[in-house]
């Protein structure tokens, strides 16, 4: 089992819990026709704070794989990215630090933040200060 992280471009989200619901299962589905594994899709946003995310927790596949691994495997994550959303899968003794780690960065780059695997899941917005503000407590489906 994995700890999952949902990041998105906040424009492109409902922000009403059923139908930021209905939207995640539909963009879990993977419509999109490209890679899923190069940040190069996504948004400006979403591609830095990916970028700076596999800095701490390097992608286990795709085109930012690193040649040697790091010496902690459990570090190691996987990315699905979308135009408009990056979801990440990590194990399940780094999610303190890869939620910490996603709250910060998704502050850093205003993007929003759906804590997918928390309890209670949240989805939380950038508040206009450089922080985040929690937007609804949510259990969107996971399809």
């Amino acid at each position: 089992m994995s700890y999952h992280l949902l990041v998105f471009a906040p424009a492109a989200a409902p922000r009403e819990p059923a139908a930021f619901g209905l939207w995640f299962q539909a963009q879990t589905e993977w419509p999109e026709h490209h890679d899923y594994e190069d940040p190069a899709v996504a948004t400006l946003s979403l591609k830095a704070w990916c970028l700076d995310m596999m800095q701490r927790f390097p992608p286990r596949s795709g085109p930012y794989r690193e040649e040697l691994p790091p010496e902690d495997k459990s570090l190691l994550a996987d990315y699905s990215i979308g135009r408009n959303i990056v979801f990440v899968a990590v194990q399940p003794a780094q999610a303190g630090a890869a939620l910490e780690a996603a709250r910060e960065l998704a502050a850093r780059h205003c993007v929003g933040l759906y804590e997918a695997s928390a309890s209670p899941a949240a989805v939380r917005l950038p508040d206009g200060n450089n922080g985040l503000q929690a937007a609804f407590d949510a259990r969107p489906v996971m399809g």
